[in-house]
């Protein structure tokens, strides 16, 4: 009887040695980051993870950066611990040591998802952990003996998954290589640049009265400038999958979720032609592999390609930005890429390479929320010192404090415009220093505008007014594209994939539906707007409930732009009807006079019967154009 009590008063007080300290908390930073790994993936190709979890989207690195991540996370809680162990001996105690090791991984497990509210998740984990060291202190010994007999091959794992994944990366760029044909002889380059969030009335050549841009002003007398140039929608992921396939997003469905391959892209029409194809992008969460648009490319350079943004999307990296990082005052997206990144990516892509021709798109961030620009250009055009970041998605802070605020939002985010022109000045010289710019062609664009309390409304992916979706787009090739051009007629980014297939000289332009834009300036005189396509902009409803002061939080939205108008039908709220050439803010909604009230019927008629032939023609607005006009 006495043995018995002696044995349960001392086995549970068991203190632990120092190297099986080590040995518990690499076994479990192991386990925990080769479960997350896993769970991340799996629950992101499912579509189980929330809105914020899946933001920040994740590839088959998590499979081994999770591992190796929770590894040096949980070893180095086991450094604390020992180090701590001199001063309070108890807390090298196997209850002690076992409960927390099983915590932070239950935490960790039941927090991947995001849809699970914390105090939940701790409960659960209180529960989980407590069940599972009274299991582990009855035989410690033969715990921890099958712990360091199990512990070779989780790290054989994570070595075999790093290698693996990394390694079938490689070889795959490598065979598609060689797997290239021949490109056609003198055949260009060509060279994407989309600068994310930027509005076309905050770029000077555009009427801006702040120098945000002298670089792109520049650019744009060297070529062919798009006065009216219209996104197909106010969000980066249609937007960028209309660039891609030349569709519109009730075509490629890319409006709530990842692109599903559906049509080719791009990237894949000029694979096929020979070329080298690469995508570098500072917009890791909507212009991604993850988000459907690795397909083509050679060379997809989204997340995982930097410390920072390694640790930033394992679950703990997550959890520290949110509880630590934020409260100390760091208010920009973990591991963002500034546009210095994307360029240096482009220029050693471009230069690490043969002679084959190049497609690449590249994604500049910087001018997307928080507005957050280094220095000097934070202050450029702010009387503070730190302008910028009260506006900030990412952390769900989508409304200002104080209306003062607003100002410096403005100040910081073209600040951001003109880094960004600036990072793209200093790519454009280096090719002209190599010779590449007359062989290549150039274009530099937006995805999508931004609001500053327009319309009462801030940021994007809330409405289709006119400054979400009217975009600067220019486009360069000496000696092909005419210089010192500019069109006046509104055009869709949508275009973009034709106009390249015209001026390379593809005989597949079919799968790209277009227009082509290239008649726009080889014509004598400006294109007729009875032969003009009018422009398409759609976004899906998002019912977000911090968001219902956004027109599309209860219901979705189409536009479409002519010469003088702009309609946009929402699908609970009826139709608007604004004459942007003269009205630029669209203040007044002309939809209910009896002018406007024909005009918009028209143009509604024809976005139901056929939103990929919008024209005058069809539309009806030949007569109420030329009565106001």
């Amino acid at each position: 009887m006495t043995a018995v009590v002696r044995e349960t008063s001392t086995q549970p007080t068991s203190r632990l040695r120092l190297k099986d300290v080590f040995v518990l908390g690499a076994w479990w930073g192991l386990v925990t980051g080769l479960v997350e790994g896993a769970g991340l993936l799996g629950l992101q190709h499912a579509g189980w993870l929330n809105w914020k979890m899946a933001q920040m989207s994740v590839a088959r690195e998590i499979l081994w950066v999770s591992p190796v991540a929770d590894l040096l996370l949980f070893a180095g809680l086991a450094l604390s611990i020992c180090t701590l162990g001199v001063l309070i001996p108890a807390i090298r105690d196997s209850r002690v040591l076992g409960f927390i090791f099983a915590l932070m991984a239950v935490f960790d497990w039941g927090s991947l998802s995001g849809r699970l509210r914390i105090p939940a998740v701790v409960m659960l984990s209180l529960g989980l952990a407590t069940v599972w060291t009274r299991w582990f202190v009855k035989r410690p010994e033969n715990r921890l003996r099958n712990m360091r007999r199990s512990l070779p091959w989780l790290v054989a794992t994570a070595v075999v998954l790093l290698i693996g994944v990394q390694g079938s990366r490689w070889m795959a760029e490598r065979q598609a290589m060689a797997g290239l044909g021949p490109a056609n002889a003198g055949a260009p380059n060509v060279l994407v640049l989309i600068m994310d969030t930027v509005r076309a009335d905050h770029v000077g050549i555009y009427g801006y009265n702040r120098a945000t841009s002298p670089r792109l002003d520049r650019f744009a007398r060297q070529g062919v400038l798009f006065e009216n140039a219209i996104s197909t929608s106010s969000w980066t992921l249609p937007a960028h999958a209309s660039l891609l396939t030349g569709r519109f997003p009730h075509e490629h469905g890319a409006q709530t979720g990842p692109y599903d391959g559906r049509y080719l892209s791009l990237a894949e029409e000029f694979q096929h032609r020979g070329y080298r194809t690469g995508a570098f992008s500072a917009n890791t969460y909507f212009f991604s592999r993850a988000s459907g648009f690795g397909k083509g490319f050679v060379r997809f350079e989204d997340d995982f390609t930097s410390v920072r943004d390694m640790a930033a999307r394992t679950l703990y990296g997550r959890k520290f930005y949110d509880f630590v990082l934020q409260r100390l005052g760091y208010d920009d997206v973990p591991g963002r890429k500034r546009a210095t990144d994307i360029t240096q990516s482009v220029e050693h892509w471009i230069g690490a390479s043969g002679p084959r021709p190049f497609l690449i798109f590249a994604n500049y961030f910087d001018a997307h929320d928080p507005y957050l620009p280094p220095q000097p250009y934070r202050s450029r055009f702010s009387p503070g010192k730190t302008p910028g970041g009260a506006l900030n998605s990412f952390v769900l802070r989508l409304n200002l404090r104080r209306p003062e605020q607003l100002q410096g939002e403005i100040d910081a985010y073209d600040g951001a415009i003109a880094y960004i022109d600036d990072q793209i000045g200093s790519l454009l010289d280096w090719m002209d220093a190599r010779d590449l710019s007359k062989t290549t062609i150039v274009v530099i664009l937006s995805d999508h505008g931004e609001s500053f309390g327009e319309h009462g409304l801030l940021m994007h992916r809330n409405a289709l007014y006119r400054e979400t979706i009217h975009v600067p787009m220019v486009m360069r090739w000496p000696g092909h594209v005419p210089e010192n051009v500019r069109v006046a007629s509104p055009v869709s980014i949508a275009s973009l994939a034709a106009t390249l297939l015209e001026l390379t000289a593809s005989d597949n332009a079919a799968q790209f539906p277009g227009p082509s834009l290239v008649p726009q300036w080889r014509a004598a005189s400006p294109v007729p707007s009875s032969d003009l396509e009018f422009p398409l902009a759609e976004l899906a409803q998002f019912h977000f409930e911090l968001e219902k002061q956004n027109p599309v939080y209860s219901g979705s939205m189409r536009s479409v732009v002519t010469p003088h108008w702009q309609m946009i039908e929402h699908s609970a709220l009826g139709a608007m009807l604004f004459d942007w050439s003269t009205d630029p803010g669209e203040l007044h909604d002309l939809a209910a006079n009896p002018e406007g009230r024909a005009v918009a019927q028209g143009l509604s008629r024809c976005l139901h019967d056929n939103p990929r032939k919008l024209d005058e023609k069809q539309c009806g607005v030949e007569e109420a154009t030329e009565e106001k006009h």
